[in-house]
This record gives structure tokens, C-alpha cells and sequence, in this order.
């Protein structure tokens, strides 16, 4: 790949992952079906498992967090598979404080386009200094 085009899918994996944190994004089951894989698995910053037809109950049904993504990198592991991770900072409706974790997505590139197959998110301790 050139530079050019590493630059271009960065950038397309990025928006896809801040498309998923979008509400109206997790409000839509159709969307949600579109961008992950029939395979997903999600480990929560809480230590829970989900899978793919449990995120396509449960998402459209709650109330959105508010989150805020920074410090992005996208690793491209194969040609059909790239790693994105990121920290972010996540306030649930109804809370006062915002709490922070490491992310983590694996992207696979397949016929539908590039599907997320994997994301987890581990909590960040408030001393584990600055981020």
C-alpha cells in the first residue's frame, strides 16, 4: 500500500469506529447489522462478554453515552485486517463523572466491506495517571 492509501484507510476505519458511537447509529439495527461482523464479539471495560445478537438487542434500547475518542492509531495487521485503538472518555446519562478506557477494534475487510469482528475496553484506574 502506499502512503496514500494507508493515510485513506486510517482515516476510513477511524470514522467508521466514531460512527458507531454515534446514537443515531446504535439506534439503527439495520446499520448496526451493516458495520459488524456475523462473528462479533465485544468484551465491555466492565469485564462483560457480548455478542453480536446481543448488541443488536441491547444498543437500540438504551440511552447513548456521551463519548469522547482521542489518541487514535490504526494497525494494519494483514491486508483484510487492521487493529484501532484509542481511549476515550464516557459519561452514561444520568452520571456526573466520565470514565476513561484503553480501546481496542479489529476491522476485517471481507465482501460486505470493512466489518468490525472484535472490540474491547478496559477500564482505566483514576490513578493510573494522565491520559
Amino acid at each position: 500500500m502506499t502512503s496514500a492509501q494507508v493515510k485513506a484507510l486510517t482515516d476510513h476505519l477511524i470514522a467508521l469506529e466514531l460512527q458507531l458511537q454515534q446514537p443515531e447509529t446504535r439506534r439503527n439495527r439495520g446499520l448496526l447489522n451493516q458495520l459488524l461482523a456475523r462473528n462479533f464479539e465485544e468484551i465491555a471495560s466492565s469485564g462483560v462478554h457480548f455478542d453480536k445478537a446481543h448488541v443488536l438487542q441491547r444498543l437500540p434500547e438504551e440511552q447513548a453515552p456521551s463519548v469522547e475518542a482521542f489518541d487514535f492509531e490504526v494497525r494494519l495487521l494483514s491486508f483484510d485486517l487492521a487493529q484501532v485503538l484509542y481511549k476515550a472518555k464516557v459519561r452514561k446519562v444520568g452520571e456526573m463523572h466520565s470514565k476513561v478506557s484503553l480501546r481496542s477494534s479489529l476491522w476485517q475487510l471481507n465482501s460486505l466491506g470493512w466489518q468490525m469482528v472484535f472490540h474491547q475496553g478496559t477500564a482505566v484506574l483514576p490513578s493510573s495517571g494522565p491520559l
